[in-house]
């Protein structure tokens, strides 16, 4: 058997990130809705996501309301405590890549101009990857 899905789309609000106390010492968790459009049609659905660890941490940092992501992880249902009767469902995710372009100091959107990569992103330094 296999739980796996992807999905790729825009953040519908900026990340919600906790502290957590578990069985090994407080951890971090950080929570997302990624809104994703249908193929056909102008149906939109919405996936609550959740990160632990370092993941977490980065996806605090780096992404804002409006921001596209991919995730990938495995869904899991669950029982919404305020209706018991309800069946709900959770993307725990095992990971995420970067989608939006890199934009300029000034916050202005437009992609910053790089002579090493097109697309305007620069390399970046393995021990500034927080996972």
């Amino acid at each position: 058997m296999l739980n796996k899905i992807t999905i790729h789309g825009y953040l519908g609000r900026d990340p919600e990130k906790q502290t957590v106390q578990g069985q090994k010492g407080p951890y971090s968790k950080t929570t997302v809705s990624v809104a994703v459009s249908r193929d056909f049609g102008d149906d939109t659905d919405w996936f609550y996501c959740v990160f632990y660890g370092a993941k977490a941490d980065a996806v605090e940092k780096w992404f804002r309301k409006g921001s596209q992501i991919i995730v990938y992880g495995r869904m899991e249902s669950y029982k919404p405590k305020n209706d018991p009767n309800r069946t709900a469902w959770l993307l725990v995710a095992d990971g995420f890549d970067f989608c939006d372009k890199k934009t300029n100091s000034d916050g202005s959107g437009a992609a910053a101009s790089s002579s090493s990569d097109p697309e305007g992103f620069e390399p970046m330094d393995p021990d500034d990857v927080p996972f």
